[in-house]
């Protein structure tokens, strides 16, 4: 399986979470009260205001992806049924070279499965893919500086690709999985999470947000996390793999539904 990766994809800032300073640029001009006069000075006073603050703009910029480039899964994650939403944290360095891409959130695989050689190859494979592309370096007061962004990914495993199957009356396709969002409130029982001790000893806080997959008799039978605390995020998906549903009918029949459990931890 491959998957290419276009010029611009999702990106977001991974593990900032302060709200970053405000600069704000104060222009002085003297107050006349003559009508004239004052308008022309204030629609000075503007204009040098709005050229300041585009120019400030225009030096801050996070890295940008230069062309596009193939990943191939591995066999081991694709035995292992892994697929799914992945965040990678992927660092650039002021020349524009990856230096690191781990992944900080994802993917999905079987509940009660322990595919580690499968993810540890996976994480391999992906970060060596990514350190042969090319991007322009993030700017910072109009210089080219290091930074961490998150790239958000979607694997498609081919061994869970679901058959197609034809209504034979109408012609159209019969759906196979329905996504339902948000799952929270439809769990006949909804597993809670564990606060680990190292969650507790990094008083790591927050929420999770749990991809899921719940077969046609209401059992979840795929997890991965979505986002969150590292030490957190293990125990979000462990619970997701717990809860419960009423299986869900499309036109009287079962069928599979892909949603999302949300868990919030408190210190």
């Amino acid at each position: 399986m491959c998957i290419a990766f276009k010029s611009k994809p999702e990106m977001r800032n991974v593990g900032d979470r302060k709200p970053k300073p405000f600069t704000a640029f104060v222009v002085s001009f003297p107050v006349l009260y003559s009508t004239p006069i004052f308008m022309k000075l204030y629609t000075f006073a503007f204009v040098v205001l709005l050229i300041l603050c585009s120019f400030a703009a225009a030096q801050d910029s996070d890295p940008v992806m230069k062309g596009s480039a193939g990943y191939i899964v591995p066999q081991s994650a694709i035995d292992a049924q892994i697929e799914g939403k992945v965040l990678l944290a992927v660092r650039v360095d002021a020349t524009g070279k990856v230096v690191e891409a781990k992944i900080a959130a994802g993917p999905m695989w079987p509940c009660g499965a322990t595919p580690t050689s499968a993810f540890e190859e996976l994480a391999s494979t992906l970060e060596t893919t990514f350190k042969t592309i090319e991007f322009t370096p993030a700017m910072k007061h109009g210089k080219p500086v290091e930074k961490t962004i998150g790239i958000a990914l979607e694997l498609k495993n081919p061994k869970l690709v679901q058959p197609v199957e034809v209504d034979p009356t109408t012609g159209k396709r019969i759906a196979m999985i329905i996504s339902a969002g948000v799952m929270n409130g439809k769990a006949l029982m909804l597993g809670r999470p564990e606060y680990s001790n190292a969650a507790r000893a990094n008083r790591e806080s927050g929420a999770v947000d749990v991809q899921i997959l719940v077969d046609e008799n209401g059992k979840v039978i795929r997890a991965g996390a979505l986002n969150g605390m590292p030490d957190l995020q293990l125990s979000a998906r462990e619970a997701a793999c717990k809860s419960k549903f009423a299986p869900t009918l499309l036109q009287g029949r079962p069928i599979k539904v892909s949603g999302t459990l949300t868990y919030h931890f408190v210190e």
